[in-house]
């Protein structure tokens, strides 16, 4: 059974053409998903915040950075995610990868479900070790950025604190 990061690199070979015509406006990405959906009898969310935009399917999501930004990018969550691995952390955050198509760098990660709860909340299912190292390490923290899997709080858009 193929995984959900084969799954997202055939997908990205698919959405490519659609994508590579826009002229990096939102309502133009919007309109190619619309089109792609069309097309495929997909039901993919196209979703965009300050330096990248998503595409998030039913279990994997793609992140595309429009550019280099003082806000960080995917690059930065590449390297917290490779400090929290070193560190014993990792299964705090979503696994990000890259992948590189036709000149452009994509980002996988898995779908995660539960967004919306505040962190206070969450701090109450981290331990104190848990919760120092995540603001020593991640800014941009709040309920839009983690969600929930088997029980334990999971952060899929970690901007790098510099």
């Amino acid at each position: 059974m193929r995984n959900y990061e084969e799954r997202a690199k055939d997908f990205i070979k698919q959405i490519f053409p659609y994508l590579e015509e826009c002229d990096n406006e939102h309502e133009e990405r919007e309109w190619a998903v619309l089109a792609f959906n069309y097309d495929y009898n997909r039901k993919v969310i196209y979703s965009h915040g300050m330096t990248r935009y998503a595409l998030i399917t039913s279990d994997y999501v793609v992140k595309v950075d429009y550019a280099q930004t003082r806000w960080g990018d995917s690059e930065d969550e590449m390297k917290v995610y490779e400090e929290a691995v070193a560190d014993g952390f990792d299964y705090l955050f979503a696994k990000i990868s890259r992948y590189e198509y036709m000149g452009k760098k994509f980002y996988i990660m898995p779908r995660i479900y539960g967004i919306g709860r505040k962190f206070d909340d969450a701090d109450e299912y981290l331990t104190t070790e848990e919760c120092d190292w995540v603001w020593d390490h991640v800014c941009d923290l709040h309920n839009q950025n983690y969600g929930w899997k088997n029980g334990h709080v999971v952060i899929f858009d970690y901007a790098a604190r510099r």
